[in-house]
């Protein structure tokens, strides 16, 4: 093999800093016995990065500021503890009553529909509960769908290339900006009042929640007892994520398009409240994050484009 062959083969420094920060990452988790099923699938980065050329150099660098997200995120078990004394409980319950208890009369909207799944086992009522679930799961794959197909399309397209960015500025902007406010103001979500009332979280409360009392649903159960975050109910991304992909569909979207992302914004909001997981006020402040994270990112796109 010619010299020039051997430089262009050459382990080159961005992999083996993926490399190391797979092993890194992993260690952690053997060291502080946090490590899930799902974390194995992080060693796969090991041989994409060592046998991809210059388009896997491309990809890790075009998703490092999103995959930096999930695994901050998925670290936040790690932290959780430590908040237990600051998690707000029955000021954000309080708020939610005085603003939207009128809906369900004078209760708050999330434990009345708790309570009428739990007092009507119709046909209907389990379709809801599914549907709920389907929809709630669903941010896990509708935004990094969206944003792979941006990717793909952008490789031969500068327009959509353009998007693809734009996309990856504005939810790094709002992921990182929710996290800091999950540590600044951790807040109880409904179920936890249904489970604990008003008691302040304890070791003893989180190991011995049972969550099949606090919400309905083997999914959405099974989601949050591994959850990495049980007290990050504001911001909700849940009921910000539709609002931002909204938001950043409008330039190039049809009618069609933009009217499905109203109906799926709309059904990701009535899913987190049926499911018992965030207060109507958690989904509003996700909504103005999200807004603020769009338009910080069009002022930045407009100085460079400038």
């Amino acid at each position: 093999m010619s010299s020039n062959a051997l430089i262009k083969h050459r382990t080159q420094a961005w992999q083996l800093a993926i490399c190391a920060f797979v092993c890194a990452y992993l260690a952690v988790g053997f060291a502080t016995h946090s490590v899930r099923v799902y974390h194995w699938f992080m060693l796969l980065a090991i041989p994409g990065a060592l046998l991809s050329a210059e388009r896997g150099r491309r990809f890790f660098l075009d998703w490092a500021p999103l995959f930096a997200f999930w695994l901050v995120y998925d670290r936040l078990r790690l932290l959780q503890p430590l908040l237990y004394s600051r998690v707000a409980v029955g000021r954000p319950y309080s708020i939610e009553r005085a603003l939207f208890g009128w809906i369900a009369n004078g209760a708050i909207p999330a434990h009345e529909a708790q309570a009428l799944l739990t007092a009507d086992q119709s046909l209907a009522a389990n379709t809801i509960e599914w549907v709920a679930q389907l929809v709630y799961f669903s941010h896990l794959f509708v935004v990094p769908l969206a944003i792979a197909a941006l990717w793909l399309v952008g490789m031969s397209r500068e327009r959509v290339r353009s998007s693809f960015e734009r996309h990856v500025r504005a939810f790094t902007l709002l992921n990182f900006s929710a996290v800091a406010i999950y540590l600044l103001i951790p807040v109880a979500p409904p179920w936890w009042v249904t489970l604990n009332g008003m008691a302040q979280p304890t070791p003893a409360l989180v190991l011995n929640a049972d969550m099949a009392l606090a919400m309905h649903g083997p999914l959405i159960q099974a989601m949050i007892r591994n959850a990495s975050q049980w007290f990050a109910a504001v911001p909700s991304l849940h009921g910000a994520y539709p609002v931002l992909l909204f938001l950043l569909a409008r330039p190039m979207a049809s009618r069609v398009m933009l009217v499905g992302l109203v109906l799926y914004g709309s059904a990701m909001w009535a899913a987190t409240i049926v499911l018992n997981q965030h207060y109507v006020i958690d989904l509003i402040a996700g909504a103005v994050l999200a807004i603020a994270a769009y338009y910080a990112e069009l002022l930045y796109y407009k100085k460079q484009t400038a």
